[in-house]
């Protein structure tokens, strides 16, 4: 009999998960009731509220007493010591990622001495500066401004650069074989807080330069993450 209860509990969990996975439900829906459960799988209302307790466990709905269940905000948990893109991290939690650009300039090594010095770059070498809105489902999850040596990104595409700057080295034959990445605590300002809808004043500074090999940096970007949806995790056992 408990393998028959478990057993319907898991369907429950799953329907509900494939919903949000789908998209027909979204961070913040309310999603329906243990009664409209009960009418819908003609379960038990205990196999129910033990599903939906299993998933509020789990992160994946907030329970309010009296109001329902809703669908949580999802946060990316990014281990340091892995070298993955905002896309991967946003599909690690089953969220598809956007990007919206927000800039684009070429600078000179001169414009920007310091980024020029973490690229190895000389006063009068052309760089590309980009600067993006990345969103996971929608929800504005971080601001990414990147600098790029144009020697490296010859026949800019920019269309295809917005999506996914790691996905465009990619197809232009380049592999990165190494990061170096640094992590703060910074206050955002209003103008970057309001483009996050950040609910606190705290973000999540990421720098992090990629290599081809370690004398050749590809790019040097530094993220802004809403430190409500995006954590890391550090670990001694890579």
């Amino acid at each position: 009999m408990p393998r028959e209860t478990t057993s319907k509990k898991q369907i429950i969990v799953k329907y509900l998960i494939s919903q949000i996975h789908d998209g027909q439900l979204k961070v913040g829906d309310l999603i329906p009731s243990e009664n409209e459960l009960v009418e819908k799988f003609h379960f038990s209302r205990q196999t129910i509220h033990n599903a939906l307790s299993d998933l509020a466990i789990q992160g994946v709905i907030t329970r309010h007493p009296g109001k329902g269940s809703y669908v949580s905000q999802r946060s990316v948990n990014r281990n340091i010591q892995k070298k993955m893109s905002f896309t991967e991290d946003m599909e690690s939690i089953g969220m598809k990622a956007g990007s919206q650009l927000l800039e684009f300039k070429v600078l000179y090594g001169k414009d920007v001495p310091e980024i020029a010095k973490i690229l190895d770059l000389e006063n009068g070498e052309m760089i590309y500066f980009l600067s993006r809105l990345r969103t996971g489902d929608g929800t504005p999850i971080a601001i990414q401004d990147s600098y790029m040596p144009a020697k490296h990104f010859k026949d800019l595409d920019l269309n295809l650069l917005i999506v996914s700057l790691e996905a465009y080295v990619e197809k232009k034959g380049m592999k990165i074989e190494g990061f170096v990445t640094k992590l703060k605590a910074v206050e955002g300002t209003q103008k970057q807080l309001k483009l996050l809808r950040a609910t606190s004043n705290a973000l999540l500074q990421s720098t992090s330069i990629r290599y081809l090999d370690k004398n050749t940096p590809v790019h040097y970007t530094c993220s802004l993450y809403r430190s409500d949806l995006f954590e890391y995790t550090f670990s001694s056992f890579v």
